[in-house]
């Protein structure tokens, strides 16, 4: 089994502005180093093993505000990365039309599959650990999906992470 500790980066100034950050490295608020910090607060009783995160640098920052100083194995790795919004990386969500997505962004099923090839890699390698994974939101409810048994199609059902929100789930 697995314990495995889900969450998603601080605020960054791009969540502000409504940019697609994508594979952007994002730039942390005060708010969002903040959240951070609330984050490490809220894990400082918590065992861990290891870290996997996101390799991007709003994530990066993230962990190192929040459970940096614990000097835990820390493993960064594209698999936990954001959606590709491809051509709309950088861009204003007012800017695109939402419903008609560029033909070179990831897709949800893609997004699906590249979370269930992280799942597959925590399982071989994490086994019997208790794992904080940091990374984005829409990967994240990718990840929530596939430990629930939803399908790439239903990942709406899955609320919203929050800014710093950590979910707890054990994996078998």
């Amino acid at each position: 089994m697995i314990t495995l500790y889900l969450a998603r980066h601080g605020q960054t100034e791009e969540n502000l502005n409504h940019i697609f950050q994508g594979h952007l490295p994002g730039t942390l608020t005060e708010t969002g180093k903040c959240q951070a910090k609330e984050m490490g607060r809220k894990l400082k009783d918590i065992s861990l093993d290891a870290i996997i995160s996101s390799d991007l640098k709003r994530v990066t920052d993230t962990v190192s505000l929040a459970v940096g100083y614990r000097g835990l194995p820390w493993e960064q790795t594209p698999l936990l990365r954001e959606i590709d919004w491809g051509s709309w990386t950088g861009l204003s969500l007012n800017s695109v039309e939402l419903n008609n997505p560029p033909a070179d962004a990831e897709t949800r099923e893609m997004l699906y599959a590249r979370a269930g090839r992280f799942l597959d890699y925590l399982k071989q390698h994490y086994e019997g650990k208790r794992v904080l994974v940091v990374a984005h939101g829409q990967i994240n409810r990718s990840i929530e999906a596939h430990i629930l048994g939803i399908k790439a199609d239903a990942l709406r059902s899955i609320g919203h992470m929050q800014n710093a929100e950590v979910r707890r789930f054990e994996i078998m």
